[in-house]
């Protein structure tokens, strides 16, 4: 098994080991920091007193010759002391014991003394006692050795039982530092647990049942706020699903009413040639209806979907419109509408293909409901970033201003009686390829005075 397909560990029990190592190292290091202050106390203090016995010796055995009989008088002094038992031995130049401390003589052979420095040095000998030793060197002229000797065997069973004191401190520390943690971090991931409930009952039908940020904690304000988002652009794409499925099935069961009737009628009796062969054509046109419906269906869910890869090019803007222009012109003559391109010059960056299909639908559909005697205008704008504008203005019958937001929106057309004169996609293929080309589209219109469609080409990005 992988390491990758383990199971993530939960929050709470993330958040649980996370105080539990928190607590761990916490106790540890103030545990630490105690014994050690207490060690380091008990040894400083050990330390003064044989530097101070070692002083007394000294001055003692500045005398000339060295009173043997004060001498074992200053090392008696010492010898039963509350905190422990002391012992000293004074040794001559030639290493032989001058006067020492009753006890001196039973310490193990095997207890090496450490060399002449005032640094002392615990050691445990081998009946279990722990003694703290020092070797100094006399201030007189024989430079006689002082040996001495401090037991601290009890300072060490002290330490010994702090140390398991701390111990017991650190586990019942832990223990309830655990317990702890896993109170506080169900209780802290409630909130959690109640928009995981309150969220498990959203349905399909429920998608106006959002989060209340102000009743979250802040920080999973922003997760609610997102979510009532989310939960919005489902509950927008949800009817417009459902609209759309609705206008999907109109617009395609008009053609296929059609064909159904027109195929009944001609099988109800015989015909001739001529009458099938108009049946036919008649049904070739339906077919036609569908087939573009279905194709600019599939290309609006590529763009919008998956994308359509565009080929961006530096265009004449001009020289775009007018071959445009030119391709429609025979269209314009007959309906009687008059086309002027262009106004300006400039360049844009576009999809030379993709570019020709949104002017030919925006003339197709001014030529539509432009009357006969009236005028397209379409028009290049070049702005000094390198951005382009085209529009569309026509002298047509306009569009109230009610229906504005609502012109992308597929199949739907301002005057549903006119519904034969087109698919109703027009418009949104024009948004969906301007969308695809980072830029926009704008309308302006006004009834009885005609409509101005206006796009916005963005400057060519640099690297």
């Amino acid at each position: 098994m992988s390491l990758n397909s383990a199971k993530p560990w939960s929050i709470t029990a993330r958040l649980t080991l996370l105080y539990i190592v928190s607590a761990s190292v916490i106790l540890l290091a103030i545990g630490w920091y105690l014994h050690q202050t207490l060690a380091e106390t008990l040894a400083q203090d050990n330390r003064q007193f044989l530097l101070k016995e070692i002083q007394l010796l000294r001055t003692v055995l500045l005398e000339q010759p060295p009173n043997l009989e004060r001498l074992a008088d200053e090392q008696s002094e010492g010898m039963d002391l509350p905190a422990g038992r002391y012992y000293s031995r004074i040794l001559d130049e030639s290493g032989h014991s001058l006067s020492e401390t009753p006890g001196m003589e039973t310490l193990p052979t095997a207890t090496q003394f450490p060399v002449v420095t005032e640094n002392a040095v615990a050691q445990k000998i081998a009946d279990g006692r722990t003694l703290m030793l020092m070797t100094a060197r006399s201030k007189s002229p024989s430079q006689q050795t002082i040996q001495i000797a401090l037991d601290i065997s009890h300072e060490a069973a002290l330490l010994a039982k702090y140390r398991r004191n701390l111990i017991g401190a650190l586990f019942f520390g832990l223990l309830f530092s655990t317990l702890t943690a896993i109170f506080v971090a169900r209780r802290g991931l409630s909130p959690v647990a109640e928009m995981t409930r309150h969220i498990e009952g959203i349905s399909a039908a429920q998608l106006d049942e959002q989060l209340d940020p102000a009743a979250t904690p802040r920080e999973l304000s922003n997760l609610a706020a997102a979510f009532n988002a989310m939960l919005l652009r489902l509950s927008k794409s949800f009817a417009q699903l459902n609209q759309f499925s609705a206008d999907l099935a109109h617009e395609l069961r008009t053609p296929i009413n059609n064909l159904m009737g027109e195929t009944e009628v001609a099988l109800s009796r015989p015909r001739n040639a001529d009458e099938y062969r108009e049946i036919l054509e008649s049904n070739l046109e339906e077919y036609g209806r569908l087939s573009r419906t279905v194709g600019i269906l599939l290309f609006l869910a590529r763009a919008e979907n998956t994308g359509i890869p565009l080929r961006t090019t530096c265009l004449d803007g001009r020289a775009e419109l007018e071959a445009v222009c030119s391709y429609h012109e025979a269209l314009a003559e007959e309906k009687g509408v008059r086309l002027i391109c262009c106004q300006g010059q400039g360049v844009l960056y576009a999809d030379a293909q993709l570019f020709k299909r949104v002017l030919s639908n925006l003339l197709l559909n001014a030529l539509q409901h432009t009357p006969h005697g009236g005028e397209i205008r379409l028009s290049l704008y070049s702005a000094g970033d390198g951005s382009a504008s085209v529009s569309v203005q026509d002298t047509g019958c306009g569009i109230a201003a009610e229906h504005l937001p609502k012109l992308f929106d597929r199949f739907y057309r301002v005057d549903p009686a006119r519904s034969a004169e087109g698919t109703g996609l027009g418009l949104a293929i024009v948004k969906s390829i301007m969308d695809l080309h980072g830029g926009s589209v704008v309308i302006n219109s006004e009834p009885n005075q005609g409509t101005v469609v206006t796009l916005h080409f963005t400057a060519k990005q640099k690297g």
